[in-house]
């Protein structure tokens, strides 16, 4: 979801700066998430890990659901339209 969201999200003036800092915040985190796994994983065990990370999709899933502007059949002059349209209100 994150690359398509990327992709389409930005105004056409700074998408090509929007998609960059969206790619890199998502690379360092997951390497952040990459090294402290393991040190979690000796800590908690698996189980305790695995459940951490299934239930952070819940919070993550509400938020698609309620905030994201559905994005099937728009053209990217229309999703600018309505993600400016969001932020002045």
């Amino acid at each position: 979801m994150i690359w398509v969201f990327l992709a389409e999200i930005f105004p056409n003036k700074i998408r090509a700066k929007g998609q960059s800092l969206g790619s890199f915040t998502h690379w360092i985190m997951n390497a952040v998430i990459g090294l402290v796994f393991p040190i979690a994983l000796t800590i908690f065990g698996g189980g305790h890990i695995f459940i951490f990370f299934a239930v952070m999709m819940i919070p993550f899933y509400i938020f698609v659901w309620k905030v994201m502007p559905e994005t099937k059949g728009k053209s990217l002059e229309e999703l600018e339209k309505i993600v400016v349209v969001n932020r002045k209100n």
